[in-house]
């Protein structure tokens, strides 16, 4: 991985190679301290967001937090085999639980983030709590990005964030961040509602008053 946002093509089996040279892109250009995931899986995400840390200088300090409860069973340690071969691991702080559960404590205990990616369950309610607790971890000017953004379920949550967090979350054009390569696809896809990763930055309050009008999504 160099700094120059170039992503080897070996990862093009695991999230799109596109969306991870976005997601690499997007880190040299913020330089978050501090990342977290939702969904490790095959471990593409995590090696382009441990790397980045490395191509940025940053210490390994287990700076990138990686949820997934199924690492060990579902995907036979698939990814964390992954980052210690590209000797990563130790940028890396992985949790093996529920993204429901270990989101609130991170949450509780003051955590925050200036990036965080979610690819954990595409299941409605999963998404839409990650969403909530995501937000929440998110720096002021932190990032917040959805890969399989069409995904119908993913899309849901989409829509509620732009009907109803307005004020909180701003949602960017990747156009910056994509390659030359893949600037007209992109616009097109854009243009018919098929962008594959979406991604918001924090810019506001993201708490909403109790007696705020309901906007149906």
């Amino acid at each position: 991985m160099e700094k120059n946002g170039k992503v080897f093509d070996s990862l093009s089996a695991l999230s799109t190679c596109n969306n991870l040279e976005t997601v690499h892109r997007l880190m040299l250009h913020f330089a978050p301290v501090r990342t977290l995931e939702i969904g490790l899986a095959f471990g593409g995400s995590a090696l382009v967001f441990a790397g980045s840390h490395k191509a940025l200088g940053h210490r390994a300090k287990r700076q990138h937090v990686a949820i997934d409860p199924h690492q060990r069973t579902v995907w036979d340690s698939c990814g964390l085999m992954a980052l210690d071969r590209a000797v990563l691991s130790d940028f890396v702080d992985f949790h093996e639980q529920s993204s429901a559960l270990a989101l609130p404590q991170l949450l509780q205990a003051g955590a925050s983030f200036g990036f965080v990616y979610i690819d954990g369950s595409h299941i409605f309610e999963d998404v839409f709590v990650d969403t909530y607790y995501a937000i929440r971890l998110l720096t002021r000017g932190g990032i917040v990005a959805f890969d399989d953004s069409t995904n119908l379920h993913v899309a849901k949550v989409l829509k509620f964030l732009r009907g109803s967090i307005r004020g909180g979350l701003e949602e960017m054009d990747l156009i910056p961040f994509r390659g030359q390569r893949t600037t007209l696809s992109y616009r097109f896809a854009r243009a018919v509602g098929k962008v594959q990763l979406t991604v918001f930055r924090r810019v506001g309050e993201v708490e909403r008053a109790w007696n705020v009008p309901f906007v149906s999504f």
